[in-house]
């Protein structure tokens, strides 16, 4: 009995360096998505004056932008669930 609450003390252990593993890796992730955020709003400020005129290859680096910007907004949602927070 005694060896196995030794090793139930050991998993919980792992478990507990995992969790703080997981949520440094969170915290990693959601700032620096917060922080490409930041660059590809730049972006697509500097974008949006004569989108409509610009080149195909322009209008498509605009929507990529516009398309990336969703799917930092999904990882920030994400990761700030994952760390219990509440969105912005």
């Amino acid at each position: 009995m005694k060896a196995h609450i030794e090793r139930t003390r050991a998993h919980l252990g792992d478990l507990g360096v995992l969790a703080d593993k997981t949520e440094k890796a969170e915290r990693a992730i959601l700032a620096r998505a917060e922080q490409r955020l930041v660059e590809v709003s730049v972006q697509i400020e500097r974008a949006r004056p004569g989108v409509e005129s610009a080149g195909d290859a322009g209008q498509q680096r605009y929507l990529d932008l516009i398309t990336e910007r969703a799917t930092l907004h999904t990882v920030i949602a994400k990761a700030q669930k994952a760390l219990g927070k509440k969105g912005r």
